[in-house]
């Protein structure tokens, strides 16, 4: 074949080539899925990572139930989890590198309520949807006034009630099914364990309790040497802690040594059973609320519960697996109508996302899903739990609200 011929077929077969594989409308990268990502911030190396392996854990297996059956055409929906170590400047490096990553779409996280304060700014200046499966801090969706309520990020939103939902059931829970009616109350100072303690304290005042010794000691504190000898005397019926559940041991350990006797109470940073390890027979009997029903008391929750013991996953869910685990639908299921058509993640489509967040209203593991205006959850379930032969046992339940 002429030379001058041969030239010319091959550039005719490159070109049917070239036409047949996009078909000038971009139809061949069907063949290989796009990527959207769906972003975790949580404490995965350090901190509290018996929440944050959980939370991580749960996403990826709702993402990968997602990719099973196809849940956003066309698309491949991948986890990046970033880890934060409980520490917000950490929360917010990550939160800046999701944020500058074209192909995030939404971000599931934050646990601590702190770290939230800083990442929720940043993915909000990127249009990015934030669920948080844990985040109780009530500034975070209401701003510093609760009183006067102003919501601080429109792409903020929360599935677990907040403590001033949290304070007044433990309180409830102390006065009326433990009879308590002296309690000293113990926080440290960052703003989510001391707002807790607050709300308790308020509302056990309102019941007709009385409130006999307040204290808020640094974070991290480990000696509590002078505050146990303030307590012993005033004979409180119970002890309420402020904090996390490696602090709280150390706390409840030094209760105990000092020959205060009664129960210590907290939140649901308490109630992990590192705490119940760390703390030994100290922490008999001590009692801790944490979000929704018990798992798998629930029929809905049964099937998270089955899926995520074959994933083989090294660790517990824990209490906010099942939370982070309905967070990921539904940012998977608001993507999927924001992405359809789409060739790229675009600020439209996360904002878009986020308006399909907003208007959410369905049946989760975890019960309803929804949010009211402020992006808080609209379904408020609580548990009280009691240390009883070494493990969390439930005390009560109920739907707050």
């Amino acid at each position: 074949m002429p030379r001058r011929l041969l030239s010319a077929v091959v550039a005719l077969v490159a070109l049917v080539a070239g036409a047949c594989g996009d078909g000038g409308d971009g139809a061949g990268e069907a063949d290989a899925a796009r990527v959207v990502k769906i972003g975790v911030v949580a404490p995965l190396d350090a901190g509290l990572v018996d929440f944050g392996r959980g939370i991580r854990n749960s996403v990826q297996l709702a993402v990968d139930q997602a990719n099973g059956r196809d849940a956003i055409p066309g698309w491949r929906i991948e986890v990046d989890a970033a880890d934060d170590s409980s520490d917000p400047a950490k929360g917010e490096a990550a939160a800046q590198r999701l944020a500058a990553d074209a192909a995030v779409i939404g971000v599931v996280g934050t646990y601590n309520s702190g770290v939230a304060a800083r990442v929720a700014p940043v993915l909000a200046g990127a249009g990015i949807a934030m669920i948080s499966p844990g985040n109780t801090d009530p500034a975070l969706t209401l701003g510093p006034d609760a009183a006067t309520p102003v919501r601080p990020h429109p792409t903020y939103f929360r599935m677990v009630a907040a403590d001033n939902v949290q304070g007044p059931f433990l309180a409830h829970v102390a006065f009326d099914d433990l009879r308590a009616r002296r309690v000293a109350v113990v926080s440290e100072a960052k703003a989510v364990s001391k707002g807790l303690a607050d709300a308790f304290g308020a509302a056990f005042r309102a019941k007709g309790g009385a409130v006999v010794f307040t204290r808020t000691v640094p974070d991290r504190t480990t000696s509590y040497g002078d505050v146990v000898r303030a307590i012993a005397p005033l004979r409180p019926d119970v002890v309420f802690f402020g904090g996390e559940y490696d602090v709280g041991a150390e706390f409840t350990k030094q209760v105990a040594a000092g020959g205060v006797t009664v129960p210590v109470m907290g939140g649901d940073g308490l109630k992990d059973d590192k705490y119940i390890q760390a703390a030994g027979p100290a922490s008999d009997a001590d009692l801790a609320s944490s979000v929704g029903a018990p798992a798998g008391s629930l029929p809905s929750t049964q099937p998270y519960v089955d899926a995520y013991a074959r994933a083989g996953f090294g660790e517990p869910p824990s209490d906010f697996g099942a939370y982070a685990y309905d967070a990921a639908n539904v940012l998977i299921a608001a993507a999927a109508g924001a992405l359809a058509g789409a060739r790229s993640v675009t600020r439209e489509a996360r904002a878009a996302t986020v308006a399909a967040v907003q208007a959410t209203d369905t049946a989760g593991v975890t019960g309803r899903v929804a949010f009211d205006r402020f992006g808080d959850t609209r379904t408020k379930v609580l548990t009280l739990y009691r240390v009883a032969q070494g493990a969390w046992k439930p005390f009560k339940t109920e739907t707050v609200s």
